[in-house]
Formats: C-alpha cells, structure tokens, sequence
C-alpha cells in the first residue's frame, strides 16, 4: 500500500464504512484481502484458504454493520480482521481433522502481518526480465503493452499495437505460458509466488 498512512487510513474507511458507506468498505476490503491470504499462507495444505478470507471479510462487514461493536486503538480494523481470519482458519482445520498437517498451537501464536507489500525479490524481477527478454517478438510487445497500460483496457492496446484483439489475446495467452515455462526451467513455480 503506497499510503504512509496505512492503518490509520483503514480505520478511517472502516468508520465510514460502520457508518453506511458500502464504497468505503470495498475500498478496505481492496486494501486488507492480499495481506489476510498472506497471513493464511502456513494453512494452504489444510483448508481452502481463498474461502477462509472470504468469510473472514463477510464476517468484517457484520461486524462494520453491528452497531454494538466497537473497535478501538490504532490500526483496530486489520488487527480484528487478521485475528477473524486465522480464528476461521483454525476452525476450519478443526472442523476437517487436518490439524495433523499443521502445529496449530504454532499458528495460534504466529505475529500479525502488515499491509505494507513486502519488499520486491530482485532475483525474480532479474528471472522475469529475462524471460521477457527472451520471448518472440509479438508475445513479447502483446505482454509489455498490457503490463504498463495503467489499466488502459485491451482493445484499446490491441489497435495501438496494430492486432486485433483476438490476435491480442492469443498472444497475451502465450507470452503467460512462455513466461511461466521459463521461470519453471530456473526453478521458479508461480503458485508458490501468489501464494
């Protein structure tokens, strides 16, 4: 999160959000899912972790929806949202008998996590670069154009790059299975990285 504000502007968007403003807390919600899948990462062998987040941000906006609820101190909404989701976590471990794939009494004390991104790996931006590098030419120019359109959406890059979209696409869909054939051959696995 590029706000040096971090978890004062969460706490804020979580008011607004208790407060009826449902745009304020998808804006919170944006801010909170990476770091909450993060902070399940340890109980991927045991339970979906993608569906553990999701009831964790359901049962966040009861709580912004209870007005018998209040949450205090600095930074009040992540910490209650990243207890929520190892509280689902470890209920569903338990409720799976798959507490033996993982100490849960070593998760229960894990520390809480941070919004801030974690520091970029400059060996893999190195492994990504150069397999970009090394791609032909038209996944190649298809996959960068994405990449640094800002959000400019597809069609739009397709007729700058002079392919319709359907090519467009055939080569994004290329220049990813290149890319993730080349990180695999240096020993990179991509789910272990959006993990």
């Amino acid at each position: 999160m590029a706000d040096e504000r971090g978890p004062d502007l969460l706490d804020e968007m979580f008011r607004l959000a208790r407060a009826g403003d449902t745009d304020a807390f998808a804006r919170w919600m944006g801010l909170v899912e990476m770091p909450l899948r993060r902070s399940l990462r340890r109980f991927a062998r045991t339970i979906d972790v993608e569906a553990a987040v999701q009831e964790a941000l359901v049962r966040m906006w009861l709580v912004a929806r209870d007005s018998n609820r209040t949450l205090t101190g600095p930074g009040a909404s992540l910490k209650f949202a990243y207890r929520t989701a190892r509280n689902v976590a470890l209920e569903e471990a338990r409720r799976c008998d798959r507490g033996r794939f993982v100490d849960l009494e070593e998760l229960e004390e894990l520390p809480e996590g941070s919004i801030m991104p974690e520091p970029p790996d400059p060996a893999l931006r190195k492994a990504i670069q150069d397999c970009i590098r090394r791609m032909p030419a038209k996944p190649r120019s298809a996959l960068t154009a994405r990449a640094g359109a800002g959000g400019e959406p597809d069609r739009e890059i397709a007729e700058r790059l002079r392919m319709k979209p359907n090519t467009f696409f055939q080569n994004i869909v290329r220049a990813r299975r290149l890319l993730s054939d080349c990180l695999a051959k240096r020993g990179v696995r991509l789910a272990e990285i959006l993990s």
